[in-house]
């Protein structure tokens, strides 16, 4: 039969249980420890997993007798719409060998959400893009006509499922005083644990190979309660793709999202500590749910230097990303007169103050260092890049219900460092 030996977390020595305390004995150096968290230190790391059921439900016969299906022989794009729409070039690389065909399988959506922006709308949130950008490249100052413009239903999969979360922290607590000539600090270590729980709806994840995950997830969020049945007419003048990344191969990304989510949220619940690391975790999924849908964007393309850019418009609430670069030589001219800027003013404070130091400006030059580095994250910012999202908190109405939550001492380390006199006097 095996054994298994607990070590004191003070100093790695074996500990015993003692029938008259209750608690775990350390012979070594006297330390004592409750059942609870002897257990929660050695807790093994267990990954979960959630099985999502799937639709199988495929378009009708009724569907397929009002709607017309596109192959692009350029991209491999297929596509669908409603039968009075006429497809001329493909959506996605603008390919005019879009070839007619019947649709043949796929899985039918189950609810569409219209478009609520215009094309107009959308035309005007390009050319106003490009006004007040400080870090766009030289490039796009002007002449930023659209090359191409499509209406198009991109395939996503929602998913639904309940999260667990148990995570044990390693924390610590820093106090620093002063002994006479002694500088004495104190490390507390602290076991801590937080478990609790998640529901999550309606976590989007594209299907469509051809676009960019980071595009998508940047288009976020849409109103699934504005959704409608899927019904061919709705798709009457624009494109829909089909779904040629199946739900199980898209369930990675969401369980990534849930499991980020998790993680956070429970982290957020520690405080009051100088550090805290993550000592295991167990995240587990259950009650998963499928649902495909299509949802609405805009594509717009630009042509700059023989570069096609990309720009994509939630068709529903107007948000806007892309994937135009950051001009770096302007980044960089941005950060270094930040810094130049505010580290003037605040070597002329501490003048004017008297405060000028060598200890003054390095912590000056530190802090204009932080300030300039932020100025060129806000202009980044105006850019609008499409990156990707790491967590899915939107999607948790209720967010995060705690179940298990203590914090637990454990012992403390005490150091001692001699102070230097800076100012020695000289010897007689």
């Amino acid at each position: 039969m095996a054994t298994v030996a607990y070590k004191c977390p003070n100093c790695a020595s074996p500990l015993t249980y003692d029938g008259v305390s209750g608690k775990m004995i350390c012979a070594a150096c006297d330390s004592q420890f409750d059942q609870e968290t002897i257990e929660a230190l050695n807790a093994p790391e267990e990954a979960g997993t959630v099985d999502f059921v799937a639709p199988t439900e495929e378009y009708t016969a009724s569907d397929a007798d009002q709607m017309q299906a596109y192959h692009c022989k350029s991209c491999g794009a297929e596509l669908v719409t409603e039968g009075t729409t006429t497809a001329t070039e493909c959506p996605y690389c603008g390919s005019p060998t879009i070839l007619p065909d019947r649709i043949d399988g796929g899985i039918r959506p189950e609810m569409v959400v219209p478009f609520i922006i215009t094309k107009d709308q959308a035309q005007q949130a390009f050319e106003g893009y490009f006004k007040g950008k400080k870090l766009l490249p030289n490039i796009f100052k002007k002449d930023n006509q659209i090359a191409e413009m499509r209406k198009l239903f991109v395939p996503y999969w929602l998913f639904d499922c309940d999260a667990e979360g148990d995570i044990i922290y390693n924390a610590e607590k820093k106090h620093t005083r002063r002994e006479g000539e002694w500088e004495v600090t104190t490390v507390e270590h602290y076991i801590v644990r937080r478990a609790g729980s998640m529901s999550f709806e309606n976590i989007p994840v594209d299907g469509s190979v051809k676009l960019d995950d980071k595009i998508t997830e940047s288009l976020e969020p849409y109103d699934f309660t504005k959704a409608v049945p899927f019904q061919p007419t709705v798709l009457s003048g624009a494109m829909a793709d089909h779904a040629d990344v199946d739900a199980d191969a898209c369930e990675k990304r969401a369980v990534e999202r849930v499991e980020s989510s998790m993680i956070n949220s429970l982290r957020n619940t520690v405080h009051g500590y100088n550090s805290v690391s993550v000592r295991s975790k167990n995240i587990s999924s259950s009650g998963g749910k499928v649902t495909p849908v299509l949802l609405p964007v805009w594509l717009i393309t630009t042509r700059k230097d023989d570069k096609v850019y990309t720009f994509a418009i939630n068709g529903q609430t107007g948000e806007l990303t892309c994937d135009v670069p950051t001009d770096k030589g302007k980044a960089f001219l941005w950060g270094a007169g930040a810094f130049a800027g505010i580290f003037g003013l605040a070597a002329l404070v501490l003048y004017l103050l008297k405060m000028l130091a060598s200890g003054t400006l390095l912590i000056a030059g530190i802090a204009s260092l932080f300030a300039a580095l932020v100025v060129v994250f806000l202009l980044i910012g105006q850019l609008k890049q499409a990156v990707s999202k790491s967590s899915a908190e939107g999607y948790s109405q209720e967010g995060c219900q705690l179940h298990v939550q203590y914090d637990r001492f454990l012992y403390a380390n005490t150091t001692r460092r001699k102070i230097e006199t800076q100012n020695k006097e000289a010897a007689a």
